[in-house]
């Protein structure tokens, strides 16, 4: 009896082994290598039944795409959104809070754009959840789920799916023949030692699509992403041609693989070639289309240049992007956090973020835009000997706005050294919550893991009531 079992999938690389019966020896086909020597451009894109909003949601949504600004190492919030200016000097650090819009309400100096827009979006400075590792704190923000143990080497793949797969899976895009979730640059974090934004048991299809780097500045040219372009000398009829050879050199073990895999292999190969068939695909990815004034206005570095290629993706209906707003930890300040916050971090966020606020609202667009930015925690409370500071999950601060939630809230606040919530704590989960709230998924929905066990899109946290 021959039979075809997947082996474990690692980024970029997709093997079967056909079995000839039992003790029998096999035979590995590597197919990313067979389509990219047909000429074939292959990602993760949305199968059919999901391309239209899912009869099981709530109410219409408020919120028709969302942008998640991951800043990826953990931001000091004592730095940024929660100043304690009359706390010890060993905990309030070198800078001073300013006003904002909101009265009362104070940020960091190096955050000035953002202080003037602090009526356009709330601030939580009460979250928090359960681990200060990285990879574990990475796997909770990204999918709502902690992951114990979670690693660089054998546990460096979400067991949970991410939200921007669940939202692929159970929204689709807003627009036929774009994905519906993107990640900018890609969907790796830790330098690429660990991705935690995939969909596991939810499907490939529902993985993210990778748009590749972006611009290091505001007039650097943009290539199309890898996965919208054709082989030299193959044009779309050819590649379709060579789709249907590849389904027919396939179908002895299509007939003969009970799970369906195939099947969803050839949706997917089905979906790129919609994708590279359609102008709105290649639109939505070319930044040549944004004049140099604009680009310039969210900054002239590599990270602005991601948020605005996010505004275009959610502008052409991406439902889901996730932005790296870091390379590798760029937010991990254990050393000299005060000059790396003051001299780059905080002034490419305040600016970037500023700019897409501001562009979503000339747009008519941030009502239908859920925008989140936040880390994977954030960092102790006391300075270390080497003036930084290290990992802290017992309290941070989030900004969330947009998709039509309330505006200008400051909700929470922490203890006089920001050590703990101290006021309305928030675990992290009702943060997830909210963004599921407003694009219309409800929360206690299941789906079947591997084991064929039902498991929820989050098994805590509801909608901050606050905020809706």
């Amino acid at each position: 009896m021959i039979r075809r079992q997947p082996l474990r999938r690692m980024p970029g690389h997709r093997q079967w082994k056909v079995f000839l019966g039992a003790g029998s020896m096999w035979h590995g086909t590597n197919r990313r290598t067979f389509l990219r020597q047909s000429g074939l451009a292959v990602g993760a894109f949305a199968l059919p039944e999901v391309l239209r909003a899912r009869a099981d949601t709530a109410s219409k949504p408020a919120a028709r795409q969302a942008i998640v600004i991951f800043l990826q190492g953990g931001l000091s919030h004592l730095d940024s959104w929660d100043l304690k200016p009359d706390a010890p000097a060993e905990y309030r650090g070198e800078f001073q809070p300013i006003a904002t819009s909101v009265p009362g309400f104070q940020i960091s100096q190096h955050m000035p754009r953002l202080a003037e827009r602090a009526h356009q979006y709330n601030v939580i400075r009460s979250a928090y959840h359960g681990t200060p590792s990285h990879e574990a704190a990475i796997h909770w923000t990204l999918t709502g789920y902690d992951y114990p143990g979670a690693n660089t080497t054998t546990k460096n793949r979400n067991v949970k799916p991410a939200m921007g797969s669940i939202l692929s899976k159970t929204r689709g895009p807003n627009h036929a023949g774009l994905p519906a979730y993107v990640c900018v640059p890609d969907c790796g974090q830790l330098g690429d030692r660990v991705r935690y934004a995939y969909a596991n048991y939810l499907g490939i299809a529902h993985d993210p699509f990778e748009s590749g780097m972006t611009p290091q500045n505001a007039t650097g040219p943009f290539p199309t992403p890898p996965n919208l372009s054709l082989a030299t000398g193959i044009d779309l009829s050819r590649m379709k041609h060579r789709l249907g050879l590849l389904h027919e050199l396939d179908q002895l073990p299509r007939d003969l693989d009970g799970r369906g895999t195939m099947a969803g292999l050839d949706e997917f190969n089905r979906q790129a070639v919609e994708l590279l068939a359609q102008d709105v695909t290649r639109k939505a990815f070319d930044m040549s289309q944004e004049s140099t004034a604009v680009r310039q206005r969210y900054g002239n570095n590599s990270f602005a240049q991601r948020v605005v290629l996010a505004r275009r993706l959610a502008e052409a209906g991406v439902t889901f992007t996730l932005v790296n707003f870091s390379n590798n930890q760029d937010w991990d300040t254990h050393t000299d956090n005060f000059a790396q916050l003051k001299n780059r971090r905080l002034p490419e966020l305040d600016q970037s973020v500023s700019a897409l606020l501001d562009d979503l609202e000339e747009r008519g667009l941030l009502d239908t835009t859920l925008v989140a930015v936040f880390g994977e925690f954030g960092r102790t409370p006391k300075i270390n000997p080497t003036a930084g500071r290290d990992h802290w999950s017992n309290v941070f601060s989030v900004m969330l706005t947009g998709g039509g939630l309330k505006r200008g809230r400051v909700i929470g606040t922490s203890s006089p050294n920001g050590e703990i919530p101290q006021d309305r704590p928030v675990h992290f989960n009702e943060v997830l919550a909210t963004i599921y709230h407003q694009l219309g998924v409800p929360t206690d929905r299941t789906f079947l893991n591997a084991s064929g066990r039902p498991v929820a899109i989050l098994d805590q946290g509801q909608p901050l009531p606050e905020l809706l």
